[in-house]
């Protein structure tokens, strides 16, 4: 009964969708999200916000349905699409060491870490049914530990895309003062304060912004 629910919402959907009525399509998803799989819902808003050319939020949107296990040629391509029409994306490309390293770290956790780990565990398993030195089976289930510990802590980095323009402030709080402004549609990370982020990443904002014109991608 539950799976003919969904069918009947997502049929809706789709109708309002190719009738181009996309603000009824998003208030049906945004009533029935309890009964949608996270990836999924995800997926339908952030391809409805690309139809109303809202790129930041498709943006976040798609993204989050890629971090909830949704995965599809069609939401690689939607992706693709969209983060072409946000001008603000060439402005992550790195150009410090610490950018390097978060851009790094953020596509290394997006399954090349737990695939180092699987296979760093299958070493060790290996190495004991083949009743080589304990010692070096050790060393590859404790080499996986730590990959996994290190792909855990990329994962808890506070990533934002920002939806409505921020000022950047030198300091957390409106009494300092603003020196530029980070874009919507760009993806950042940084430490939070409050009601405030401390931006790392794109290292070219350093500064702090108010979270509430972002949206975590949690």
């Amino acid at each position: 009964m539950e799976d003919t629910t969904i069918k009947d919402v997502l049929k809706t959907v789709q109708t309002l969708h190719d009738q181009k009525d996309y603000q009824a399509a998003l208030k049906t998803l945004e009533a029935n999200k309890a009964e949608i799989s996270p990836g999924l819902w995800h997926y339908n808003v952030g391809t409805i916000y690309g139809k109303l050319e809202n790129w930041p939020l498709a943006r976040y949107h798609l993204l989050m349905a890629d971090t909830e296990g949704f995965r599809s040629k069609e939401l690689f391509n939607n992706i693709l699409l969209v983060e072409s029409k946000i001008e603000s994306i060439k402005l992550e490309k790195p150009e410090s060491t610490m950018d390097y390293f978060v851009m790094g770290g953020i596509t290394a956790s997006q399954g090349v870490l737990t695939s180092i780990s699987l296979i760093l565990v299958i070493c060790g398993i290996f190495g004991l049914r083949k009743k080589i030195n304990l010692k070096s089976s050790m060393v590859f289930f404790f080499m996986a530990i730590m990959v996994l510990g290190l792909n855990w802590w990329i994962l808890s980095w506070n990533k934002n895309i920002v939806i409505t323009p921020q000022p950047i402030k030198d300091g957390p709080s409106n009494i300092f003062e603003s020196r530029g402004e980070v874009q919507p549609g760009l993806l950042i990370v940084g430490s939070q304060k409050g009601e405030w982020l401390k931006i790392y990443y794109p290292s070219r904002f350093q500064g702090w912004i108010k979270k509430s014109g972002l949206e975590e991608l949690k």
